[in-house]
């Protein structure tokens, strides 16, 4: 009996201790559903808006969900504007922002990783560092060297701007990837006959893919959202993207915020799909290649 006394007591003793776990436990899951609420709120308000109708979108106090929730906005986006073209444009850029961003940074990203030579950490941290620059501090050079060229309205010069905002960063992410594959898988290969460039076709490549989507992703996006060359570079209405597209809804005298709010939800339909369908090759890919070093 004299042993069992001690027990009794730590075990009341422990009692007291579970719950402020418990509370600090939920006080976390509050501040993050808080957080959650605060974050999609405005999400959940343009999609919301996209419905409404006019007299719904100016009411105050404001209507929180329409009452006759309609799907003319979106149809008045799609046949009174070119969105359409607008998609188009951004389709094509994007596209090829990506296309492009992939082939340089594989190659520059496998160059950084198998060989190794002098001021080769200089050149990545200046690589990277091009990517600190602001927008605002370089259109205007890249405005004035376009129109001296005469790409101003060009898929061309919105493909080049694009791909040099993405790129270095690009680059940093395909020479983490490839920093994990052993060489040896490389010197494998050429011992089997293959070159230099077989063994990064159809080895390193292969290997990589998880990278590679992580990467096109980011630089699809990059592209997808870009406004401030879209604007200065692309002036004529045919050549907007859908950025641009969106911001053209704005008047002069008045803003119709249904349509705005209906042109920003279809803007966002191809980043969600195309995210839902690579996610979870996304998380792979930042997962083991963009924090290695």
């Amino acid at each position: 009996m004299g042993h069992e006394t001690p027990r009794l007591r730590w075990r009341k003793s422990s009692r007291p201790l579970e719950r402020p776990r418990g509370l600090l436990r939920l006080a976390q899951y509050a501040a993050l559903a808080a957080l959650a609420v605060f974050c999609l709120f405005p999400v959940a308000w343009v999609g919301v808006s996209s419905l409404k109708d006019l007299s719904e979108t100016f009411r105050i106090p404001p209507v929180w969900l329409p009452q006759r929730p309609t799907l003319q906005n979106f149809v008045a986006v799609l046949t009174l504007r070119s969105f359409g073209r607008y998609f188009l444009n951004s389709f094509i850029v994007s596209g090829a922002t990506t296309f492009l961003s992939i082939v340089l940074a594989s190659l520059a990203g496998y160059g950084f990783s198998r060989f190794r030579f002098r001021g080769a950490r200089v050149l990545m941290v200046a690589v990277l560092a091009a990517q600190m620059f602001p927008g605002l501090v370089l259109i205007i050079p890249v405005f004035t060297l376009a129109s001296r060229v005469h790409l101003l309205n060009t898929y061309v010069v919105l493909i080049l701007a694009y791909t040099s905002f993405s790129l270095p960063f690009c680059v940093w992410m395909m020479k983490g990837f490839f920093d994990g594959i052993p060489q040896e898988l490389d010197e494998a290969a050429v011992i089997d006959g293959c070159t230099r460039m077989g063994v990064f076709a159809r080895v390193v490549l292969p290997l990589s893919l998880p990278g590679l989507v992580a990467t096109a992703i980011f630089s699809f996006l990059v592209a997808w959202n870009e406004f401030l060359f879209g604007v200065v570079l692309a002036t004529r209405e045919n050549m907007y993207v859908v950025t641009v597209g969106i911001a053209s809804t704005i008047g002069e005298f008045q803003v119709r915020w249904n349509e705005l709010m209906a042109s920003a939800v279809l803007a966002t339909v191809p980043t969600l799909v195309l995210y839902s369908l690579l996610e979870r090759h996304l998380v792979r890919g930042l997962s083991a290649g963009a924090v290695k070093g």
